[in-house]
């Protein structure tokens, strides 16, 4: 009893950050029946989250098409609304698929559970990399958004328009239909609940992209330990015919469950994965966009903003690819360890046995982007690339 909740303070110590992260935003599934009051607090937060993100996006999206009429500031308000929206869709996909993310999980805590301590320790150290990239990621987002959401709009103080009418600018530019925005107490409310909306927009990026991070992080631990296991088939003393047998069905078996989990995994993660890297390549094309237009208006201040902008954006997306590519390389290495076993140390019989676990170990675990694409360091080339050409095509099309 007391080594597994030692284990489960493990992991639970391996979700510090993403689990608080999801439970905000009413995204963390439950594993043990929970109380009506519990069940009845999830569903307000995601009440809540909803709607502030609701308005947050509609009354934008009205100013951005329904007032607006220069093309090019309308790219330039509609690029952090792109990124709303794809966190809102996400947000559904994850409530909508909450059972396989707890199927998932619970499958990562039974790992946890009945792994040695050899290999608890590949888990650790796997998870302390995820961690360590979730809190780098969240301390940049949320910094970048409390000085461009909240910093920037308040520092402009109080604008007196040509009709001498006096303004104060909102997070984001939004257009109410039955009241004034600008008046006392309207502004301080709307202004409050579009920081908290933003802040549940990049709550849910964080949370989803750690735990994507979690899932595949914790495939490569799989990975890694499956080679271990053939490495100590190659190299143990004991050839007999039943050890033998034993470890070549145990890898077998090992192997077998890794791929069944990978299948849910990427069946999965694959739209999340798809969603922000479509959402990465548009915001990184229309802020390229944005820092053309303001380094042509010699608005150094705006520049520096987006330039900030731009590299979260590519941190993002560098993020998943650089994630995706450890379990491209984790899995090459089972590969690579399959083809180098020993096997002139067995019987003909056990070498024929190695047949399987050669061609088995041939298949690549990897994630993709809805199928289409996989998610490596190869594809963050490729994004940038694209993200250039749309960049070039938007600015021609635009002036």
């Amino acid at each position: 009893m007391s080594r597994i909740k030692n284990v489960e303070g493990e992991l639970k110590h391996s979700l510090r950050l993403l689990h608080p992260l999801l439970r905000i935003v009413g995204a963390w599934p439950y594993f043990v029946p929970t109380s009506v009051f519990a069940t009845i607090l999830k569903w307000c937060l995601i009440f809540i989250c909803y709607f502030l993100q609701l308005l947050l996006l509609i009354p934008s999206f009205v100013y951005i098409f329904g007032k607006e009429t220069n093309s090019r500031k309308q790219l330039k308000l509609l690029a952090p609304h792109i990124n709303g929206l794809a966190q809102l869709t996400k947000y559904t996909f994850l409530l909508y698929r909450m059972h396989d993310f707890k199927e998932l999980m619970e499958a990562i805590r039974d790992d946890w559970l009945n792994a040695t301590e050899e290999n608890r320790k590949i888990f650790r150290e796997n998870a302390e990399v995820g961690y360590k990239a979730l809190l780098g990621l969240a301390i940049i987002l949320y910094c970048s958004s409390f000085c461009s959401r909240m910093i920037i709009p308040l520092s402009k103080g109080r604008i007196v328009l040509p009709d001498n009418t006096t303004i104060r600018l909102l997070s984001t530019q939004s257009h109410f239909a039955f009241f004034d925005a600008h008046r006392t107490p309207n502004y301080e409310i709307i202004f409050t609940l579009q920081i908290l909306g933003a802040f549940v927009i990049y709550t849910i990026l964080c949370g989803t992209l750690g735990l994507t991070s979690l899932i595949c992080i914790h495939m490569s631990s799989l990975l890694r330990i499956l080679a271990n296991m053939m490495i100590e088939l190659s190299d143990q003393p004991d050839t007999s015919e039943n050890a033998v047998h034993k470890m070549i069905k145990d890898i077998v078996e090992y192997r077998t469950k890794v791929k069944k989990f990978s299948d849910k995994v990427d069946h999965i993660m694959s739209y999340i994965s798809c969603l922000e890297i479509f959402n990465g390549s548009c915001i990184t094309c229309m802020v390229g966009y944005c820092i053309i237009m303001e380094w042509e208006n010699n608005d150094t201040f705006a520049v520096i903003v987006y330039v900030m902008f731009q590299m979260v954006c590519m941190f993002i997306v560098f993020t998943i690819c650089y994630i995706g590519q450890l379990l491209i390389n984790e899995s090459e290495n089972v590969r690579q360890t399959s083809v180098t076993l020993n096997w002139h140390r067995f019987s003909s019989k056990k070498v024929r046995c190695l047949i399987p676990v050669m061609i088995i170990s041939n298949y690549r675990i990897k994630i993709t982007a809805a199928n289409i694409v996989e998610i490596s360091l190869a594809t963050f080339t490729d994004i940038m690339k694209a993200s250039i050409g749309y960049l070039n095509v938007l600015r021609n099309s635009v002036e």
